[in-house]
């Protein structure tokens, strides 16, 4: 391979690592969020003040925190898309199929030759980063999460695009979603409505 092609190699396996690294961290967080709340129940039950108004405070700064990880893995995603045209251009399949950890028996699939044109979609469509190993957590499809994080955001940010992913996907569920319900300021901003609702807590 060219110098090009090694160092477009690299920034794929550099940004694979990255989105892992984020996602780990991401769930730890979450995880903790659930250990605080119960700290702060079990404290509310037994009329533990000092202890309760702890597990809040843990709790808020858990969730921030979350916010900041979010734009991490949004921006990975975003990256990876601009990425994936570059990849497609200049480096020959079996490179980014072998960097992606991708099975060999999936390279040659009826799916694969529908919809495997790119890196971004065999990662984001096919989900097949990482198809080597059985583990088929977030951890092992990290690439495809920050794909995802970066269409939410993409939705929270733009109404039309919102609008369109909602009507499209409620015509193919037989309009199991209802009607179109556009979001608040807040979580255009960007923040999850999640924090929204618990900042009363």
């Amino acid at each position: 391979m060219n110098p090009t092609q090694k160092k477009l190699l690299g920034e794929l396996v550099t940004l694979r690592h990255a989105a892992r690294g984020w996602v780990r961290i991401n769930r730890l967080t979450r995880d903790n969020i659930k250990r605080f709340e119960v700290n702060r129940d079990l404290a509310m039950a037994c009329g533990n003040v000092e202890v309760e108004h702890d597990a809040r405070k843990r709790i808020q700064d858990c969730r921030e925190l979350l916010i900041e990880y979010r734009s991490h893995l949004v921006e990975i995603g975003r990256h990876f898309n601009r990425l994936s045209c570059e990849i497609n251009e200049r480096l020959p399949r079996e490179a980014w199929l072998e960097a992606l950890s991708v099975n060999r028996a999936e390279w040659d699939t009826e799916s694969m030759r529908q919809h495997g044109d790119s890196p971004l979609n065999v990662v984001s469509v096919l989900r097949l980063e990482n198809s080597a190993t059985k583990d088929d957590g977030m951890e092992s499809r990290p690439l495809a999460w920050c794909c995802q994080m970066a269409l939410m955001n993409a939705m929270q940010t733009s109404s039309k695009l919102d609008r369109a992913v909602h009507e499209a996907t409620n015509e193919f569920f037989g309009g199991l979603f209802g009607e179109y319900r556009g979001r608040s300021p807040l979580e255009r901003m960007g923040i999850p409505a999640s924090m929204i609702q618990g900042s009363g807590e």
